[in-house]
């Protein structure tokens, strides 16, 4: 939703305001697993890129209707910020809050270079976060079209947890099935002791969508979808694909505490033979 700015504002290139800070900040704690973050603002949101060792790449797309106000005053901005810092802002008063009040967020930043101001504001305390920004660093590309997609599986997010509690968090790797033919879906774990299979079948209650075209395999790190396994947690639906190549892409509907949506994507790259 888009309202007037106040005159003595209009020399900030970026200024919001969200009524309810817990509409934003589970999404960001939940992709937070590095410290650095690249943020891009254009007219239809905000995503914030976290990226690991150029294997891992999580994307959440903040949509500007999630937003009581929000106004850009140019084309586009690009910048990095300390994603923890950020997170910890946003959370600084959830130990504080009263029961049935809720915590608004007022974001502004002013110039290139200037650092990203929040006011976190809660039943007329104010508390006010500056957090540094540093240019834009490079981040990964990653082509995923649609047409060469081979497989694609959209699970029930509560369903998806449960079976996934099963998995041994002591494994080293995990490897991805999906085929057009049985077992469907299967996860193998792999540790230095012992290796376990989880099936899903396609007529299984926990999936709603099921699109395999031939079947595809590839191994990951544990360590690099632990952070897609917590996404699953506060999610509401979770999408799967696989390319040729192997890159995993996992999509989140998370809903927020007001029943808007936000989206997660999660990219992860195969482990190659030798690894």
């Amino acid at each position: 939703m888009n309202t007037s700015s106040s005159s003595q504002r209009f020399n900030y290139l970026f200024e919001a305001k969200l009524d309810n800070v817990k509409n934003l900040s589970p999404v960001l704690k939940a992709i937070n697993f590095k410290d650095n973050a690249t943020i891009f603002i254009n007219d239809k949101g905000l995503k914030v890129v976290v990226e690991d060792s150029k294997c891992v790449q999580a994307s959440a797309f903040v949509g500007e209707d999630l937003f009581q106000e929000f106004h850009l005053r140019t084309d586009q901005l690009v910048f990095c910020l300390d994603l923890t810092v950020m997170v910890e802002c946003l959370s600084i008063l959830d130990n504080c809050s009263s029961a049935g009040t809720t915590t608004a967020l007022n974001m502004y930043y002013k110039s290139i270079g200037s650092p990203l101001k929040l006011l976190i504001e809660e039943g007329g305390i104010i508390t006010d976060c500056s957090l540094k920004t540093k240019d834009a660093i490079e981040i990964l590309e990653f082509d995923f079209p649609v047409e060469n997609e081979l497989n694609k599986i959209i699970f029930r997010a509560s369903d998806l947890k449960e079976i996934l509690n099963d998995i041994d968090t002591n494994s080293e790797s995990i490897e991805i099935l999906i085929s057009p033919n049985p077992p469907h879906f299967r996860i193998t774990t792999n540790s230095i002791t012992n290796q376990c299979y989880i099936d899903i079948p396609k007529n299984s209650e926990a999936v709603e969508i099921f699109s395999s075209k031939s079947p595809i395999s590839a191994k990951y790190k544990y360590t690099q979808l632990k952070p897609a396994i917590k996404l699953i947690a506060v999610s509401s639906k979770t999408s799967i694909r696989i390319n040729e190549e192997g890159l995993l892409c996992f999509q989140f509907m998370i809903k927020t505490v007001s029943k808007l949506v936000v989206y997660v994507e999660y990219l992860c790259t195969p482990l190659v033979d030798d690894e």
